[in-house]
Parts: structure tokens; sequence; C-alpha cells
């Protein structure tokens, strides 16, 4: 992956970063907060607060690597049913349905007060309760997908600029509002160590932790079947019901890898491309935890990207339980 607009820019193969305005800039800061269903003008504002900031991004560029994934229904569909307001009401409804079903069967068995029975039926529904939307938190802290792996090509843009981006689930005004996070991050030093990492790695290991870095996308069995279905054209004489039908092309999963076997510089700029929109949206969530060395993020006690991909992609598990 490489940059597309043929400019000079600080990127993440310069140690030092270019920053023209504001000496605040530091590694993990907010700089700007964009809806995610805004209009072009919106978009337009952002990337001009940006530049206000004393980062140069090309404007045109950047607005349409930005509507490109607002433009997606199920993209809006997933955000909303993984929303915090959506979980919350969720658990009510888990609560509510748990304690009726188990109140109703205990009082089948018992011949005595109510209150006795509720005591711990209120206690199982609100422990069951708990367990499921812990289960659906921890499964939001991973990468998704529908959202983070989406945005990967608008951060392969603004990681050259010193940008990362993430669509994180704020809340306004008691409403639950998807937004576009941009946060500053020099991701030089993570380059580095990722680099390192990787090619410390045996050829075992390096094939294993690839192996395991893929998506699944539909596409047509036959792909002839389908260009021949898309350029059929209706006549009087054709059957208004039975065409469609009979013609639709049957789907497959096609296994896509994420990250192409290359030089380590190469896999670890694409670990950071991939990661970058999920690292966004657990830092401006407060979902991180406390980081347990020195990292990247100078004043912010978080992991950096660079320990946030090792403790969770490269070696999962032991080093951010949470994770």
């Amino acid at each position: 992956m490489s940059r597309t607009d043929g400019g000079e820019g600080p990127g993440i193969d310069n140690p030092e970063p270019v920053v023209t305005l504001h000496s605040g800039l530091y590694n993990g800061r907010l700089l700007t907060v964009l809806p995610y269903t805004s209009r072009v003008e919106q978009t337009e504002q952002c990337l001009q607060r940006l530049q206000d900031c004393g980062i140069q991004v090309p404007v045109e560029q950047c607005k349409d690597s930005l509507q490109i994934p607002a433009l997606i229904p199920e993209v809006h569909r997933y955000i909303f049913f993984s929303s915090r307001g959506f979980v919350i009401i969720l658990a009510m409804v888990i609560y509510a349905s748990i304690w009726i079903n188990l109140y109703s069967t205990a009082q089948l068995f018992s011949d005595g007060h109510s209150w006795v029975t509720s005591i711990p039926v209120t206690i199982t529904a609100a422990a069951v309760t708990v367990v499921v939307i812990a289960a659906i938190n921890k499964q939001q802290r991973k990468i998704n997908v529908n959202t983070d792996i989406r945005l990967a090509a608008a951060n392969e843009i603004f990681m050259e600029y010193n940008v990362l981006l993430g669509l994180s689930d704020r809340s306004r005004s008691c409403q639950s509002v998807p937004s576009l996070c941009f946060i500053y991050f020099h991701l030089w030093g993570c380059h580095q160590r990722l680099s390192q990492r990787l090619a410390n790695m045996s050829e075992d290991d390096l094939r294993k932790f690839l192996g395991q870095l893929f998506i699944f996308i539909e596409t047509p069995a036959d792909p002839t079947l389908a260009q021949t279905n898309h350029g059929d054209n209706t006549t009087e004489e054709s059957p208004l019901l039975a065409s469609g039908s009979r013609h639709k092309p049957v789907l497959c999963n096609k296994k896509i890898p994420l990250v192409l076997r290359s030089h380590p510089e190469v896999m670890a700029r694409q670990l950071l491309i991939i990661a970058s929109a999920c690292y966004v949206r657990l830092l401006t969530s407060g979902q991180l935890p406390r980081a347990h060395g020195a990292g990247h993020t100078g004043v912010l006690d978080v992991p950096c990207p660079c320990q946030f991909i090792e403790c969770s992609i490269i070696a999962p598990g032991p080093c951010f339980p949470c994770l």
C-alpha cells in the first residue's frame, strides 16, 4: 500500500513529525469529530479544522475517502444494532424476560411468600444479563469487518499526515450519535517496533499468524451467469415474476487475506492500516486498558497502536485480558 497523492508528507517512515502550527499536538490527542452521516459541507469543515491544527491534508482526496463508507446501508444497520442505546434496551429486555420466566416457573413449585421467591429470581436474572452484556462488549472490542475494515482505505490516506480515524458511538443530548473521530498519532515508532517484531518471527509462526488474518466476501459462483443476468433486458414477452428468480446467481464465500506475505516493513504498515480504526474506537470510548510499559502515546496512559496490535492480534490474550 502506497501513497496516491505523490506529494511530500510526514507519513510513518519519517522519524520526525512535521507540525507547523499548535505545538500542543501529541500522540492520542482528539482533533475533531465528524457525524457519520454528515453532508459534504460538514466534511469540508472537518478537514479545515485539521488544517487549522497544522495538519495539511488534501481536502479533495480525503473528502472522497470519507464519503464512501457513509453510503453503505449495511453499515448503518450495524451501527444501530451495536450502539450503546440498543445494548441498553437489549439488556432491559433480557432481564425482564428472564425474570418473568424464572418467577413464573418458581411460583409453580413454591407454597409460601412470593417475596422469598423473587430474591433468588432477581439475582439470577441480573447475573445472566450481566454475562450476556459482558460477552457483547468483549466482542465489540475486536476488529469489526463492518466498520473498522471499511475505514482502512481512509486510514491509509490519513496515516500519511499523522491522523487516524475510527467510528465511535458518542452520546449527544441523550442520543447515541455515531461519529468519525480523528486523533493525532505519529506512527514511526510503532511502525519500527512492529517491523522488528515481524522480522524476528520464525517462518512457521509468521505463516500461522498471516493465515489467521482474513475475511470472507460473497462472490458469484459462476461469473459468466452473473454477467449474463446483469445484461439481460426485459421485454414485453418476458415473464414478470419468474425471470429474476430463475437466473439469480449462486453466491459463494471467497477468502481474502488482510495481510500479504512481504517485507516486514510492508506487513507492519498493513497491520497499522487494518487496526487503526479499531484502536481509535476503543481509545475514544475509554475501553483501552492502562499501559503496562512505555509506549508511544506520550502523555496518555494507554497502549499505543503497536502494543495494541501485539497483544490483540499477534499474540492475543496474555497482555491485555480485556481485549
